[in-house]
């Protein structure tokens, strides 16, 4: 890996550091850490985090066409209860799509890729990618509904029930659900509304304070400012900074471009770390580590968009394997954020 020497050694200490305090770590931090967290951001610019799927409390269960599905442990207990509370109300709810894991739809992509009548372009354009489908956390529930007896299942129908899904969504934030999806907020969610896709935030008063503002999950962790107690918050904010980067610094050279913040360091780790601490971080700021992939808009700048660790990828037309670490700033005066200390690239 061919890096500027100063921010080699950086990462090196950095990562020499972090292996020595989590060796050192009680048993009680320990599984503290490996906790799920509910407000995991997973959408078509954030990936899925890299140990999710040996975290979450997966258990088995049957959708409303008795196939064999999987769902995360609380968030099944919660969407038997609002079930139950909305029958009060003449609405009958059933599960339809849920977990789906990374592999199955890396072997889907794989799959399809293959296929002569479909192909990589049809791929890249109708098939979400591998770690980056709300999906994969086993906390995103697509529901259908059965009004006596027959199965309401079609989007187009769905979406034309308004009257149906209201009282739904009335009953979502008192069980820890919210509407991921909301009209007209695609610029922000990435996705079109989808009344049907409903999503486990872990708690009431989060889903209260996301229904009755009628905001995205996006808009919520950007308004917490505690990125250093929030790792989901920190992770949205770092993302939507170096998207901002990335931009100012290569304008309409780059389409598209996918972000994995595989480490962000905690208090702790800035406290007892020496090279972590001479950054001076203030109090909503924090250091991390991030994987990025970038896609050029043509082939005539891979060359110049190529930093010295990435490597193009010919089959997706992306630049993959880029790894960075940085600082979060936070700017109190305009209250917004931008990334420092990014070694090469941009």
């Amino acid at each position: 890996m061919n890096m500027i020497k100063k921010y080699f050694l950086i990462e090196v200490l950095i990562f020499v550091g972090v292996l020595f305090m989590v060796g050192c770590g009680t048993k009680e931090e320990k599984e503290t850490f490996s906790k799920v967290d509910y407000l995991v951001l997973v959408n078509k610019y954030s990936q899925l985090p890299d140990d999710w799927e040996d975290k979450v409390n997966l258990i088995n269960a049957k959708n409303v066409w008795d196939e064999d599905i999987k769902i995360e442990k609380e968030t099944y207990e919660n969407y038997k209860k609002l079930k139950n509370e909305l029958k009060k109300d003449g609405v009958v709810i059933e599960l339809d799509s849920i977990y789906r894991s990374v592999k199955a739809q890396q072997d889907l992509w794989d799959s399809w890729s293959k296929d002569p009548e479909k192909g990589i372009d049809y791929v890249r354009k109708y098939v979400a990618v591998p770690g980056y489908s709300e999906h994969h956390t086993g906390l995103a529930i697509d529901i259908c509904l059965n009004k006596d007896g027959n199965l309401v299942y079609d989007n187009d129908e769905m979406i034309a029930d308004r009257e149906t899904f209201a009282k739904i969504h009335a009953k979502l934030a008192d069980y820890g659900f919210i509407l991921r999806y909301l009209e007209n907020r695609d610029d922000i969610t990435g996705y079109a509304y989808e009344p049907w896709h409903l999503r486990y935030v872990g708690s009431v008063e989060i889903a209260k304070e996301i229904m009755e503002k009628d905001i995205t999950f996006e808009e919520y962790l950007a308004s917490i400012k505690n990125v250093k107690e929030n790792k989901a918050a920190a992770k949205y904010q770092i993302e939507k900074a170096l998207q901002e980067k990335l931009k100012l610094t290569y304008g309409d050279k780059v389409l598209n471009s996918r972000f994995n913040v595989t480490k962000i360091y905690s208090s702790n780790e800035e406290k007892d770390n020496p090279e972590l601490k001479s950054l001076a971080l203030g109090k909503n700021e924090v250091a991390f580590e991030v994987t990025y992939q970038i896609q050029p808009r043509d082939l005539d700048v891979v060359n110049e968009l190529t930093i010295p660790d990435g490597e193009y990828n010919d089959v997706l037309e992306w630049i993959v394997n880029i790894r960075r670490v940085g600082v979060l700033k936070y700017d109190d005066k305009t209250n917004t954020y931008s990334i420092t200390n990014f070694g090469t690239g941009f």
